[in-house]
């Protein structure tokens, strides 16, 4: 990988494709817990996981869990969460992740409509932001391309924060990603995918081949 960019591969359910995208350079590795989506992780299969798990590069995903929840999973040994957010979420909501979440273990993902219109009270709250693609009806993993210049101007805005880009990125469009969006973290998920949860070796191998080429 090159030194200036990097990348977390999310939405794993085997420890083999873990494996396989650590070996070809990925820095961080990303693990649903939400219900919701078709790559949840119950807990007995995180629990076989956890003990195998490099867990400062890993980050567990939900949205707007409770937190006796993140206390659950704390216990069980997860250090780092991405927490996705829904629109005109409460201070108070906020606040409790920071407080239940160490410093530099807390990824927000607010659910956004315009990037132009960024809550910038939200800046108080972390110094990581994933941006993922806009949807009324759903909040991430959407699997389709965002704002990528949106999202340019918004981390040009905040450059004192770490902004990663998400949403629908694929070997087929990292390098339109990368020239368009200028992001120096990228998040992956079903661009590299066979079927929910499962991941494609080949194109695994394929976008770390392109990503050496920015």
């Amino acid at each position: 990988m090159p030194s200036n960019k990097s990348v977390k591969i999310c939405g794993l359910t085997r420890y083999k494709d873990l494996l396989l995208a650590d070996d070809l350079g990925a820095d961080y590795f990303g693990f649903i817990l939400y219900n919701g989506s078709p790559r949840c992780l119950k807990q007995a299969q995180l629990k076989s996981m956890l003990k195998d798990l490099p867990l400062e590069r890993c980050y567990f995903v939900d949205v707007m869990p409770e937190t006796t929840q993140i206390e659950e999973y704390q216990a069980l040994g997860c250090k780092r969460f991405q927490i996705h957010t829904k629109e005109n979420t409460d201070d108070f909501t906020y606040k409790s992740y920071k407080q239940l979440i160490a410093s530099g273990n807390l990824l927000l993902a607010p659910h956004i409509p315009d990037l132009r219109n960024f809550d910038t009270g939200l800046l108080e709250y972390t110094n990581d932001f994933i941006i993922d693609t806009y949807a009324a009806d759903q909040i991430g993993g959407t699997g389709k391309t965002g704002d990528w210049s949106g999202f340019r101007q918004l981390a040009s805005k905040y450059p004192q924060k770490q902004w990663i880009l998400a949403g629908g990125l694929s070997p087929s469009n990292i390098g339109a990603a990368i020239k368009e969006s200028g992001s120096n973290f990228y998040d992956i998920n079903s661009g590299v995918e066979i079927s929910p949860g499962i991941k494609d070796p080949n194109a695994l191998k394929e976008l770390f081949e392109k990503l050496q080429l920015y």
